[in-house]
């Protein structure tokens, strides 16, 4: 794997919480790009954290909710949520207050 930031926040991580260090493909989970992949389960839901493209800055953070959040423009329920950290330390902080349930989504 090429992607050295998800690397190092997942040799952060890894004795601490239950992290999945792999590629977008061998997720088999519909992505059309293939890259590396830092995924994770906690009782929010399950993130997946990767950059589209190695020499970008910004990361992408999908989240898809253990339950579907409901809000004003999706009454039944939103499945899912992502955003981009700008710096491995932004995506660390993410994934570290993702694992621990604190994140404010």
């Amino acid at each position: 794997m090429e992607n050295k930031d998800l690397e190092f926040i997942y040799e952060q991580l890894k004795d601490k919480y239950d992290l999945l260090l792999t590629n977008t493909f061998a997720l088999n989970h519909g992505y059309e790009i293939d890259v590396p992949v830092l995924r994770g389960t906690s009782v929010l839901g399950r993130f997946d954290l990767y950059k589209e493209y190695e020499d970008w800055d910004e990361f992408v953070f999908t989240v898809e909710y253990a339950k579907p959040k409901k809000t004003l423009w999706c009454p039944t329920g939103q499945k899912y949520t992502h955003w981009h950290p700008q710096t491995k330390e932004q995506a660390l902080n993410d994934v570290t207050a993702f694992m621990d349930g604190t994140l404010k989504l």
